[in-house]
C-alpha cells in the first residue's frame, strides 16, 4: 500500500477543511546515490516516455517516505500543455516547457475554434506518458494528471500576452466568448484524465502531491497578475466559478504577489478548498513570518492553506500562530532523525 489509511483520513480532513489529529504533512528524505538516468537531450527529456518512467522509478526508490507522503511522479509535460492540443506551438527548455511561441490566434474577426485535437504531437505525448507512468508505477508510485493550465493562460499562450491584455478592452466579448469555449473543453479533458488515473489507482494527483479519492486540480490564472481587481471579476472570476463547479474538488495555485490583490475574489469562491501560496524568486520563502497575517486571513474566510517548502526550524513558529484546520504542509528532511522530530512537532500542535 503506497498510502496508510490513516494518512488517507488526513488527506480526507484536509480536504473538508479540518485536520485529523494534525495537520496534514508531505515529508520525505532524499538518500542521494548514483545511477540516476540523465538525458542525452532534450528531445529525450520530454518526449521519450520509457526514459522518464525509468527516472521516476528511481526517484521514488531514493526517498524515504515519512508522514503522509507518497511515491509520486508529475506527468510534465510543461505548464500548458492543453494550449498545443488546440492548435498552439510548443518549445522545449531545460528546465520548462514554452507554449507562447506562435500566434494561434491573429484577430478577433474570424479566429480559428479551439478543437482538442487528439492527432497533435502533445495529445500523443501526453496520452503515452501517462499511459507509461502507470504501468511503471503500479504498486510503486502514484501517478498524476498532467499540468495543462488555466484557461486564461492557455487563451494568452494561443493568442498572445500582450495582445489579449489590449483584446480585454478592445474585445471583451469575444474574449469572454473564446474562454467558455475552452472552458468546456478543458473541462471534458480534466474529466477524462481523472477518471483515466482511477481506474489505475486509488485516488487523484497532480503536480501538487496531494492525494484525493475524487478528482481535484490546482487552478490558477497567472495572467491575473497583469491585470486590475475589476478585470479580474469579470474576466477571470466567472471562469474560476465554473470550473470549480465543475470538478470535485479543487485548490488555487496563488503565484507570487501580483496576484495579493484577487484574494477577496479568490476566497469568494465558495466551492474552493485552499489557497497555494507561492511567494516567487528572490521573496521569502512560506515558513516566514511575512506571511503569517495572509495565511490568518485566508483561514479566517474557511479556506485550507497549501504550503510547500517549510524548513524545520520554521515549523514551529509556523503550527503556533495559525490552525491546523484544512493545512497541508509539504517540506523536506534533511535526515531520518530531524524528520522524526518535525512529525513530532506537528503531533504537538494536534488539531487546533
Amino acid at each position: 500500500m503506497l498510502l496508510s489509511n490513516e494518512s488517507k483520513k488526513r488527506y480526507t480532513a484536509f480536504w473538508e477543511g479540518d485536520a485529523y489529529e494534525r495537520c496534514c504533512m508531505y515529508l520525505t528524505v532524499y538518500t542521494g546515490g548514483t545511477g540516476r538516468p540523465e538525458p542525452a537531450d532534450l528531445t529525450q527529456k520530454w518526449e521519450d516516455a520509457e526514459f522518464r518512467a525509468r527516472q521516476a522509478l528511481w526517484d521514488a526508490e531514493h526517498r524515504i517516505y515519512f508522514a503522509d507522503a507518497f511515491p509520486h511522479t508529475f506527468v510534465n509535460m510543461g505548464p500548458g500543455s492543453l494550449a498545443a492540443m488546440l492548435g498552439g506551438t510548443y518549445r522545449w527548455a531545460e528546465r520548462t516547457v514554452w507554449f507562447e511561441n506562435e500566434p494561434f490566434i491573429t484577430d478577433w474577426a474570424n479566429p480559428p475554434a479551439p478543437v482538442l485535437n487528439r492527432d497533435s504531437a502533445m495529445y500523443r505525448m501526453e496520452d503515452e506518458l501517462t499511459q507509461t507512468m502507470l504501468a511503471a508505477g503500479k504498486d510503486k508510485f502514484y501517478t498524476s494528471i498532467a499540468d495543462f493550465g488555466g484557461t486564461y493562460d492557455i487563451l494568452a499562450a494561443l493568442r498572445g500576452t500582450q495582445d489579449l491584455l489590449m483584446d480585454l478592452y478592445d474585445e471583451p466579448e469575444a474574449v469572454q466568448a473564446y474562454a467558455k469555449q475552452i472552458g468546456s473543453i478543458w473541462t471534458a479533458y480534466f474529466k477524462q484524465s481523472a477518471e483515466r488515473v482511477l481506474r489505475a489507482q486509488d485516488g487523484v494527483t497532480t503536480w501538487m502531491p496531494v492525494w484525493s479519492d475524487l478528482p481535484y486540480y490546482p487552478l490558477q490564472c497567472d495572467f491575473s497578475a497583469m491585470i486590475s481587481p475589476d478585470m479580474f471579476e469579470e474576466f477571470i472570476l466567472p471562469d474560476l466559478l465554473l470550473q470549480s463547479e465543475s470538478i470535485d474538488r479543487c485548490v488555487y495555485h496563488l503565484d507570487g504577489p501580483g496576484e495579493l490583490p484577487h484574494l477577496q475574489h479568490l476566497l469568494s469562491i465558495p466551492r474552493l478548498a485552499a489557497i497555494q501560496w507561492s511567494p516567487g524568486d528572490g521573496r521569502e520563502g512560506v515558513g516566514s513570518e511575512r506571511w503569517f497575517g495572509f495565511y490568518e486571513e485566508v483561514q479566517a474566510a474557511g479556506k485550507g492553506l497549501v504550503l510547500f517548502g517549510v524548513s524545520a526550524d520554521e515549523l514551529e513558529p509556523l503550527l503556533r500562530r495559525i490552525s491546523t484546520k484544512g493545512l497541508y504542509i509539504n517540506c523536506g528532511a534533511r535526515d531520518e532523525a530531524e524528520a522524526r522530530e518535525m512529525i513530532a512537532i506537528a503531533e504537538g500542535y494536534g488539531v487546533k
